[in-house]
């Protein structure tokens, strides 16, 4: 995780005495480089989650010039903006300040006093030692979350952060069918971050922390003392961030299971890959594991050649295209969703009572079971459901 707006203004007692001004919700975005912005002819050449930093001495000739600097750098994804105070920007016209609170985009203030180069070296300085940190920081945090390594190793690394007592569920997401997939995520990847790091200020979780790897394409995001409740709002982010991938139905999440201190990461990554690949198969933008139902099995089998041959051995006999005229697949889906009442699949089917029941008499002659427990329909419920599964496969 890169260094904060924050972290960096507390550093050496605010050295260079910066106050926030307005956008408040956004001052823990991260921080990727220092920029002095004197015109705006630089800012298409922003990433996201640079910081930028004015004199503001364009405002001279043109006093709309900084008003629409902060929004061209808030279209871009920075992560704020500092104004040094003193004769060519005296103050912030309260419009600006306004903007600046709605969009959450952070404005700070500096005295001219101050040497903004010594600033921006200082800043970059540190940023450049806080990526090695960090960097150790996610390998050590993604070797946990695929059992890789030393898990002494691991805890050593990743602090009291991650202990042994933390509630952890590790959420994956990918952007599929697109040649440059892993490219869009990490393009993105600052300002998911920002947008997570401003979900935690607004709702006031002081001890909730998340982790975001990468590993072959794939995003991976550890929640550390977040409440279940909050997943909806974290799935929520994810497809605003990466909204163009989710309006063109390429972004899938899959979401894990609760599990406790980081010797069980692996475990809930599992759960969230196989809920993902479910999304993939249903074209739904997201699944939860614990939704999954019977399908926790199924999407866990990774060869799906005992599958295919498991269906084939149980549905065979009415998959014939003699059979399946008769309609005895729909039968049986039907009579197992309806927990086996007749007058329900019946209406379910638009038939009569009695002629489900005579074909229910049919079928069981050609399966060779009583369908008449639970038990009995179990293995056929399997079957219709691995068939589910080749026809999304199919129609992909």
């Amino acid at each position: 995780m890169a260094l904060t707006l924050k972290s960096l203004c507390a550093e050496n007692d605010n050295q260079f005495q910066l106050t926030l001004v307005a956008g408040g919700n956004g001052y823990r975005n991260a921080v990727t480089w220092v920029h002095i912005v004197e015109d705006s002819y630089i800012i298409p050449y922003f990433h996201g989650s640079e910081l930028a930093v004015t004199t503001g001495i364009k405002a001279v000739q043109d006093p709309g010039w900084l008003f629409a600097l902060v929004k061209e750098l808030n279209a871009r994804d920075a992560a704020g903006l500092v104004i040094n105070i003193g004769p060519y920007v005296s103050s912030i016209p309260q419009e600006i300040l306004d903007y600046a609170d709605r969009e959450e985009f952070p404005l700070l203030t500096m005295p001219w006093k101050i040497s903004v180069a010594d600033m921006v070296k200082s800043f970059c300085t540190r940023i450049i030692n806080e990526r090695q940190e960090s960097a150790l920081l996610d390998r050590a945090l993604l070797d946990a979350i695929l059992k890789r390594g030393d898990f002494a190793e691991h805890q050593e690394v990743l602090g009291p952060r991650w202990g042994p007592d933390c509630l952890m569920t590790v959420i994956v997401f990918q952007i599929v069918e697109s040649e440059d997939s892993a490219h869009s995520l990490e393009e993105q990847g600052y300002a998911f971050i920002n947008r997570l790091r401003r979900f935690k200020t607004i709702n006031n979780l002081t001890a909730a922390r998340f982790g975001v790897v990468s590993y072959e394409g794939t995003r991976m995001v550890v929640t550390n003392q977040v409440d279940r409740k909050w997943i909806p709002e974290l799935l929520q982010i994810i497809m605003d961030v990466y909204a163009d991938a989710y309006r063109a139905k390429s972004l899938y999440i899959g979401v894990g299971i609760e599990v406790k201190g980081i010797q069980e990461l692996n475990r809930s990554c599992l759960r969230a890959q196989t809920a993902m690949r479910m999304a993939i198969y249903r074209r739904v933008p997201y699944v939860r594991f614990e939704d999954m139902g019977i399908y926790q099995i199924l999407f866990s089998v990774k060869d799906t050649e005992v599958l295919h041959a498991y269906a084939d051995n149980l549905l065979g006999p009415i998959e014939d295209e003699r059979e399946q005229k008769q309609g005895y697949l729909e039968l049986l889906q039907s009579y197992i969703d309806h927990d086996r009442s007749l007058e329900q699949t019946a209406a379910a089917l638009y038939l009569h009572r009695n002629t489900v029941n005579y074909r229910l008499q049919k079928l069981r002659e050609l399966l060779g079971s009583p369908l008449k427990t639970v038990e009995d329909l179990f293995p056929y419920q399997l079957a219709l459901a691995i068939r589910d599964m080749e026809r999304k496969a199919i129609s992909k």
